[in-house]
């Protein structure tokens, strides 16, 4: 995680002066993302005055007279459209022009007007302008109007106005719509961006020639003609969007015209790197050296897909913010909206990123408020933590685990629109709401307020159609006799049945006499009654004034309130009994946390020095309800993670594990691992609970893994000799006895402690950490030293209790005071069998074995064979649900405790029997089945080889699907030597991975890191794991960028998984080809 730079700015005279852009860059390391509070960051090498570079770098742009936020309920008196999306709008004088997918708008109660594409209404009347009628063939993607407001410009995937070709851009008359015929500029493709100047006319989009001129996606124009501007050749190159989609997003000028912002999806303008932003000088038409890196750094976590959206540029042309939609809650660069300077070079550094958990589609900027407009759920509140709150990896989205609630007052309730903080990029308290589907993609704030458009036809709590204009005049101005709500802010998520305040402020110049508080349940439309615990007709009750009488008091109303959501209304009256015209009003939520996310630490190997690449970590997990598993994950300082093949690659990447007590509320964990590489790694730990909630800030711990260090060795010198790395051959001992395993372990140093490993894998018996020994024991590393070890050698031992039939694993490592433990390959090794003698195992198969997730009903019928040298006495059944851990009982119930359920034998003591067992399964689940034959003196099957198999048992749950729409499809040719894949997976209950496989024509299958490995066949290549945007969620966009690998003909295939393993069936396979 990053801190990021910020201007060192000082005052000079009353002026902003602001040096040093980019300042120097530091790195944050965050150990709890509770402790670090928004007005600085804990950071080595940088700077922590984060708040107040904020707050210096941007307070100049607050001008006199403009300080209000719009209001939060919109007009109900203009047009309203109620199809189609809205793409863009424009405003000239009093006239409003709309873009978008829509067919027809209409006056409030009047009818339907057919009008596409493209229409305008009246600010003033609030009518349709019925004289403004252009016939449009193609959708209207943006809409711009010349500074002087006699030209209109549009573009989008048209070809026709009025019947009168014009490809895709077009100039036209504002009062009529009709096109300009003078204006010519043909593009071959769609354009989506605008920007208009009295010299330029600026167009983005997936063109590639414009006028028959070469112009990559972006072009100036005449204003007047539409010639193209042969200076101003600034090719858009390296597409790196969904789909590998080469497009502009966004263009906006300064308003003092000097500079162009280019908000786009590819890799380079002009054939130098500007990833996701650039800036070009309007009077040299020159790529400005300004450039940032946020996206670079960051594109690997997200599947390589460029998923920036939208931009504008504050009035004081200080800064600028861009958002970004549809690529899951992952900062900083995606669901994110981010402020940069529009100062600087090379290297710049954000002013701040604004996490919102979900898509931001639109932004409009203000001198007092950044507005956005997406499909989010959650801003930032003004206390969150910096960077943003939460941890990176984890998504808080509507649908992943607890969402924001589990960030608790680190964040606000805001849905699909909101208003910033310019100076911090937390929230405002300005919280209308939408019911928008995909989200408000459209934007526009004037002098006379705001204007936003959507797919929902309900904004501020108002049926206004796609487009709400939120009027300031229709905001009432402060009065004498006044109220305000200050607690708690707009938005807050309180904890149901806890109490807390509701406060304010409340003015009166003949003096307060009481303030009247109503707080309505919004879902049931009750009130709460004068007992603070009821809820009936309309209510208000008495808040307790500081000053009674006083012009000015502070007014409290403690309150604890169930969950649900809330309207709270405030009203002051004076000694006359006069009150305030206008109520104080603010939403709010309280809600339950029955069952809170789990926590996770790690407590070993301690952070530094790791001179060995294997070890094992262990931690501790606690939760309330208990922990059910542990996700791990290793990455390198370059943003490399580990993937299940043992290479590394810039692809998230876990491990999933479990703790040592399933379902226990606090358990210890270990996971022993393998790096691939030495240099700096870190782990990552969090704990998943019951409910399949996950730790929302998790562990991390940093090691330097290198080999100058010496780890401790370790020997074996009974029952037999053994010394790393030669392995001693297998022992036989007899049933029934103990065995005493002893050695030496020694270090150049000294040593901290000595510890065994002994478990029966035929029997599942096992030594666990403290020492104990049995069936259910957790299988670790137990310590056999002091305590307080600190010698250069131990001569160590151990006794058995009497062994059991069956093969045992026996280890014993080392660790010195440095912390470095015994390498894998050094440990001491023995595999002891005890069994019979002259009495052979006995062997039990299972009939199928692999997964099945085709069974359709909570019952099993199980059937397979064992054998016996001397005569089968039985087979055991053991049954365990992975997503609880529990095993199915004897009596048919569920529990933690392993078990076993006994088979029916067709020819019981016989040398050879097949075995059936029809089971009724006490409820839906992952069930692993293992079945060991027993011979008739006890001993048990000694391997599980043939005898295990999978069933996913959901009766009623769909197998995933991938829409149509995936990419790539059959035949698809890539350029750039990358193969880039992305889709939408779905699934009727939830989608937890999309995986895919690359082949070349030699039959060899590509792992993550982009090798090819030996000759394999269909289906087993390596899997690769896509990123996914909503995971969890029934529906979830993926996406995933090959290495550049050889020009060359591949097979792709894709498949997804759902929340309960199942695969889709069959995977989705094409042929694609690659060129350089």
């Amino acid at each position: 995680m990053r801190v990021w730079s910020r201007a060192v700015a000082v005052l000079a005279a009353g002026a902003v002066v602001v040096a040093g852009v980019p300042a120097i860059a530091g790195t944050v390391t965050v150990r709890d993302a509770g402790a670090t509070g928004r007005g600085g960051a804990e950071t080595l090498g940088g700077s922590a005055a984060i708040g107040a570079a904020r707050t210096v770098a941007t307070r100049a742009q607050i001008t006199p007279g403009d300080t209000r936020l719009v209001p939060s309920t919109p007009r109900t008196d203009t047009p309203q459209i109620t199809n189609g999306e809205i793409t863009d709008i424009e405003v000239i004088g009093n006239r409003v022009f709309i873009a978008g997918t829509f067919t027809s708008i209409a006056n409030v109660g009047g009818t339907a007007i057919a009008q596409k594409s493209l229409a305008s209404y009246n600010l003033d009347t609030g009518k349709v302008d019925t004289g403004f009628r252009p016939t449009i063939d193609g959708a209207v993607a943006a809409v711009e109007a010349s500074p002087d407001g006699s030209s209109l410009y549009i573009t989008g995937s048209f070809n026709t106005i009025n019947g009168v070709t014009k490809r895709k851009i077009a100039r036209l008359n504002p009062t009529t719509g009709a096109p300009v015929a003078a204006f010519t500029a043909n593009a071959s493709a769609r354009g989506t961006a605008l920007a208009v100047s009295p010299t330029a006319v600026y167009v983005g989009g997936q063109f590639a020639t414009v006028n028959g001129v070469a112009r990559s996606g972006l072009v100036a124009l005449n204003p007047t003609s539409g010639a193209v501007d042969t200076a101003f050749n600034l090719p858009l190159t390296g597409g790196i969007g969904v789909g590998g989609m080469l497009t502009v997003q966004q263009l906006k000028l300064t308003h003092d015209r000097s500079k162009l912002l280019v908000v786009h999806t590819g890799r380079q303008i002009a054939g130098q790197d500007r990833y996701g932003v650039a800036l070009i000088g309007t009077a040299s038409k020159a790529l400005l050296p300004w450039r940032t890196r946020l996206w670079e750094d960051n594109l690997s976590f997200v599947g390589g897909i460029q998923r920036v959206f939208g931009g504008d540029i504050a009035p004081d042309d200080s800064y600028f913010v861009v958002t970004s939609g549809s690529g899951g809650d992952r900062p900083p660069i995606n669901d994110t909206a981010i402020a940069y300077p529009l100062t600087g070079n090379d290297h710049v550094e954000p002013l701040w990123i604004s996490r919102h958990f979900d898509s931001i589609y639109s932004v409009a900027i203000t001198a007092t408020a950044v507005y956005v407009g997406g499909h989010f759920s959650w801003q930032e509140s003004p206390t969150s933590n910096v960077p943003w709150p939460g941890l990176d990896n984890v998504g808080y989205g509507t649908g992943q685990g607890l969402s924001g609630y589990g960030l608790g007052d680190q964040v606000v309730r805001r849905d699909h629109l909101g208003a910033l903080d310019p100076i911090t990029g937390t929230a405002l308290e300005w919280n209308p709401g939408s019911n928008s589907y995909e989200g408000e993609k459209a934007m526009l704030a004037t002098s006379r307020g705001l204007l936003v458009g959507g797919d929902g036809n309900t904004k501020g709590g108002k049926t206004t159609g796609r487009v709400a204009f939120f009027d300031l005049s229709r905001e009432p101005a402060p009065a004498p006799l006044d109220t305000t709500i200050t607690t708690p802010i707009e938005g807050a998520v309180k904890q149901a049945g806890e109490s807390f305040a509701i406060g304010g402020q409340a003015l009166a110049p003949a003096g307060v006499a009481k303030v009247q508080v109503e707080i309505q349940d919004r879902r049931s439309r009750k009130y709460l009654q004068d007992d603070l615990t009821t809820w009936g007709a309309s209510n208000s009750v008495l808040a307790t004034l500081a000053s009674p009488n006083a012009t000015s008091t502070t007014w409290t109303l403690p309150v604890s309130l169930p969950a649900g959501e809330y309207q709270l209304q405030a009203k002051t009256f004076d000694r006359n009994k006069a009150g305030d015209t206008t109520k104080a009003i603010k939403k709010i939520e309280a809600f339950r946390f029955d069952d809170l996310p789990p926590s996770t630490r790690i407590s070993s190997p301690v952070a530094g020095l790791l001179a060995t690449k294997s070890f094992v970590a262990t931690g501790t997990a606690t939760d309330d309800k208990g922990v059910n598993a542990l996700v791990y994950s290793f990455r390198t300082s370059d943003n490399r993670y580990l993937q299940d093949d043992g290479t590394v690659a810039p692809v998230y990447n876990t491990f999933r594990g479990e703790p040592d007590v399933i379902g226990a509320v606090s358990t210890t964990w270990q996971f022993e691992v393998t790096l691939p590489a030495e240099g700096q790694w870190r782990m990552a730990a969090t704990a998943v609970d019951t409910a399949g909630q996950s730790d929302l800030r998790g562990d991390t711990r940093d090691w330097t893994v290198s080999a100058t260090g010496v780890p401790p060795t370790v020997a074996i010198t009974a029952p037999v000799a053994m010394t790393p790395p030669t392995a001693a051959a297998p022992l036989t001992v007899a049933p029934g006895a103990t065995v005493t395993f002893a050695g030496r372990a020694s270090d150049d140093d000294a040593l901290k402690s000595v510890e065994i490993y002994l478990r029966n894998n035929t029997t599942r018996e096992a030594l666990a950490a403290d020492g104990t020994w049995g069936a259910d024991s957790v299988a670790a590393y137990h310590r056999i030293s002091p305590l307080n070890l600190d010698a250069a050698t131990f001569d160590w031992s151990f006794t058995t209790v009497p062994l059991t039939p069956g093969v045992y694993d026996f280890r014993v490592r080392a660790t010195d005071k440095l912390g470095l433990t015994t390498s894998t390959g050094n440990l001491g090794r023995l595999t002891v069998t005890a069994q019979v003698p002259g009495d052979a195992f006995p062997n039990g198969l299972l009939s199928f074995t692999g997964v099945n997730q085709d069974v359709d009903r909570l019952h099993l019928d199980l059937s397979g064979s064992a054998t016996d040298d001397k005569g089968v006495r039985a087979v055991r059944v053991a049954l365990r649900d992975l997503d609880t851990g529990r095993y199915v009982q004897p009596n048919g119930t569920m529990a933690a405790a392993f078990a076993t359920v006994d088979a029916t034998l067709a020819a019981p003591g016989a040398t050879s029997t097949a075995f059936t067992l029809a089971i009724d399964l006490p409820t839906k689940g992952t069930f692993t089945v293992e079945a060991w034959a027993v011979d008739t003196a006890g001993q048990q099957d000694g391997s599980t080889t043939g005898a295990t198999a999978r069933y996913l048992v959901y009766p009623g749950d769909l197998d995933p699907r991938l829409e149509p729409s995936v990419t790539p499809v059959e035949g698809q040719a890539y350029t750039g030597g990358r193969i880039v894949v992305s889709g939408r997976a779905v699934d009727d209950v939830g989608m937890q991975r999309v995986e895919l496989q690359i082949a070349n024509t030699a039959g060899q299958g590509m792992n993550a890191s982009g090798t090819f490995s030996k000759p394999g066949t269909a289906g087993n290549y390596p899997w690769i794991a896509a990123f996914l945007t909503s995971p969890g969620s029934p529906g979830s966009n993926f996406a995933y960028t090959s290495p550049v690998i050889p020009a060359g003909t591949y097979t792709v295939t894709i498949r997804g998984m759902d929340n309960h393993g199942q695969y889709q069936q069959p995977p989705r396979t094409v042929s694609v080809t690659v060129t350089d």
